[in-house]
């Protein structure tokens, strides 16, 4: 009986801690929706650990699936990044505790860390992070733009995370939508061997090849100048 939170870090690369749990456990499932991952890299862990991993939906995770099962049996979850950064996995944790359950979680790399280390960016001088959604019907909120004026007006950064539902959004739509900013930094598939970075004006990225999703958004305000040496390699 116990459930074990595992980060899988920003690039699928688990710890040593996390790949001994899952040898370890009764039962192993990995969530995909955060952020999307090639089937290729769970299919190697899988021969590593010698175990099946079931690949779960938002349903099941938001459900009470996970914590029932941990009330008998070893139960691992594999989450993007670092498992306690989403609210949805904060809820798991409290749920399984108030039943009794151990819980465990075994951090990893997150990329409100790796994003703004990529950029050269200072970490403290961003503000309140803010999320960009993929258009839906009758649904266009604004306040992820609201929270990047806030953020300049008291010049700080802003990193802007990016809707991966029902597909991860391009860098070039968050850009649009971003379009009333004057620069971005444009990071592609972070912490990946064809990890690209971008940085420049909005209007003129909006014109090249960012590389592919997943993508994260850093929108700057004024650069120190150290900030400014790192990023003009980009």
């Amino acid at each position: 009986m116990s459930l074990i939170l595992i980060g899988t870090g920003v690039a699928f690369d688990l710890t040593l801690a996390g790949i001994e749990a899952l040898k370890k456990c009764d039962e192993a499932y990995i969530e995909t929706y955060t952020n999307l991952i090639e089937e290729e890299k769970i299919t190697a862990l899988e021969k590593q650990i010698k175990k099946k991993i079931t690949r779960l939906g938002r349903t099941h995770v938001e459900s009470a699936y996970l914590v029932d099962k941990a009330k008998t049996l070893g139960v691992c979850i594999l989450a993007s990044g670092d498992p306690l950064t989403a609210t949805t996995h904060i809820t798991l944790v409290i749920e399984a505790r108030q039943k009794g359950i151990p819980v465990a979680v075994i951090h990893n790399s997150s990329i409100y860390a790796v994003a703004p280390a990529r950029s050269g960016l200072q970490a403290y001088r961003f503000g309140k992070t803010t999320s960009l959604v993929n258009p839906r019907p009758k649904y266009a909120p604004t306040s992820s733009l609201d929270a990047v004026r806030e953020n300049l007006s008291r010049n700080l950064h802003t990193l802007v995370l990016l809707d991966t539902e029902p597909q991860p959004m391009e860098a070039k739509a968050a850009l649009e939508m971003l379009s009333e900013f004057e620069s971005a930094v444009v990071l592609s598939r972070v912490g990946h061997p064809d990890e690209k970075i971008s940085y420049g004006k909005i209007s003129e990225l909006k014109k090249k090849y960012l590389g592919k999703p997943p993508f994260t958004v850093i929108v700057p305000a004024k650069l120190h100048p150290m900030e400014e040496e790192y990023l003009a390699q980009y």
